[in-house]
């Protein structure tokens, strides 16, 4: 049995993020709100902090036969009142062209109604962030084709992979371009200096992941600028959004 008996810190910031309605089109927003999950070991932690007297063992032994009585209520068909704070109860995916068309093993899933007390509980929250998010591509991972084990560089052309979210390229304008970074770690500001990824060398163009190869840049040190106005088939946004890699080295072919 793990040791729960030093404290795990499950406490957080709160913060909403806001995204723009994209079906009605009138400039609302939806929100949606961070989540940081408090684990069985933190609650159980947290309890044995708070109480000194008492056994984690014993604790934890208790929570789990309070959570294989609660499974063995939901194999059952039951619809089970959890601790007061909300009920846990069955529900089924179902899309039948008729009444002779539902399997009896069906497709079941559950669902959780809270009570007025689990929701008493988060009426004194209040947000401490409010991020806006606006659709913008991210880059995660760069990866150079040519050798696969080269962490943080590439090889001028060569090909490589960007890979990330909403990263496909589209609308007018959009680029990929190598900004040269000084020897302080400064991009330039310049884009006269940044060179571009020519159309024909991209040959992967997806929300998340574009492939193409590399200009034959001198070796140094570069941020990877990429902008796309994409929004979806036929579809442009109206403003061109951007993002910036972090600094890569760049060596020679």
């Amino acid at each position: 049995m793990e040791n729960i008996s030093t404290l795990e810190n499950s406490s957080s910031i709160l913060s909403v993020t806001l995204h723009e309605n994209n079906f009605t089109k009138d400039g609302t927003y939806y929100a949606t709100v961070s989540r940081n999950t408090a684990t069985f070991k933190n609650i159980l932690s947290e309890i044995s902090e708070d109480n000194k007297g008492m056994d984690p063992f014993m604790l934890q032994f208790a929570a789990i036969l309070i959570q294989k009585k609660i499974l063995k209520m939901l194999e059952q068909g039951k619809a089970v009142n959890v601790l007061d704070l909300g009920t846990m109860y069955i529900a089924m995916k179902c899309n039948a062209k008729g009444k002779s068309d539902v399997s009896e093993s069906g497709n079941f899933y559950i669902k959780f109604t809270p009570t007025p007390l689990a929701n008493e509980a988060i009426s004194s929250l209040s947000v401490d962030k409010i991020v806006y998010a606006d659709g913008s591509p991210e880059i995660t991972t760069i990866t150079d084709l040519s050798n696969t084990e080269a962490e943080g560089s590439l090889t001028a052309g060569k090909p490589c992979r960007l890979t990330g979210s909403r990263l496909k390229l589209g609308g007018d304008g959009w680029g990929i371009w190598f900004a040269p970074v000084d020897s302080e770690g400064k991009m330039s500001s310049d884009e006269t200096s940044w060179v571009n990824v020519e159309e024909a060398n991209l040959f992967r163009n997806k929300p998340s992941e574009l492939n193409f190869f590399v200009p034959a840049l001198t070796a140094g040190s570069y941020q990877i600028v990429l902008r796309t106005a994409y929004l979806g088939k036929d579809k442009s946004r109206k403003n061109m959004l951007e993002t910036v890699s972090e600094a890569i080295t760049l060596k020679a072919e």
